[in-house]
């Protein structure tokens, strides 16, 4: 279950930070739905919570754990400011001030996009751990050469689309809370501009490896 839930999240944010492909209403829809998938990934590690002031605390700790609990309030913001600005599910709920307020949808956006960043990290950090369950999830040897040799291959492959899908969705500035509307990327289909997206996360799920190395 573990591996389906972390999946579909996966999946469910690649979609909803893709909302220039999307209707806005299914866009709403899919925020929450992934709202509700935190949740439940979160219930199924509640152990995380029993354990940050156990144990000894190491660097490699601190930093995961600073990760984990970043991206918990980042993604509530995220969440808040989303139902703000919604034009369906809420709409009307909160006022139009700030429905319309550039701030709340800068940092909506801005915010989604540094998610996605600390979510690379985030995998990163959890690889080794990732990378053998999933292993035994489809019945695969580690040692063998096929698998030797994608574990070598990919994270390269990776570097160079994220760095490449990384100036064509112009994250520097949407970092910045620059008021982008379209870039190069959001302008390209849904089937190149998601793959693009996947090697921006998988960027820095190499940079979080190294990082925990």
């Amino acid at each position: 279950m573990r591996n389906l839930l972390n999946i579909l999240m996966f999946a469910i944010f690649l979609l909803t930070i893709s909302f220039h492909h999307l209707p806005k209403m299914l866009h709403e829809v899919l925020g929450i739905l992934l709202l509700i998938a935190v949740l439940v990934h979160l219930y199924l590690n509640r152990k995380w919570f029993l354990s940050i002031k156990k144990g000894r605390r190491t660097t490699s700790r601190n930093i995961s754990d600073f990760v984990d609990f970043t991206l918990l309030v980042l993604m509530l913001i995220v969440i808040v400011t989303g139902v703000f600005m919604s034009n369906y599910l809420f709409k009307g709920m909160f006022g139009i001030e700030l429905a319309r307020n550039i701030t709340v949808h800068q940092l909506h956006v801005s915010l989604s996009y540094l998610m996605l960043i600390l979510l690379g990290i985030h995998l990163g950090l959890h690889w080794e751990g990732l990378w053998l369950r999933f292993l035994n999830w489809r019945q695969l040897d580690k040692n063998s050469k096929s698998v030797r040799i994608l574990s070598r291959v990919a994270p390269i492959i990776l570097l160079i689309i994220g760095i490449y899908g990384s100036f064509l969705n112009r994250i520097g500035d949407r970092l910045l809370m620059k008021h982008i509307f379209a870039t190069e990327a959001t302008n390209l289909p849904l089937a190149v501009f998601l793959p693009l997206t996947i090697g921006v996360v998988g960027m820095y799920a190499v940079f979080g490896y190294k990082l925990r190395k």
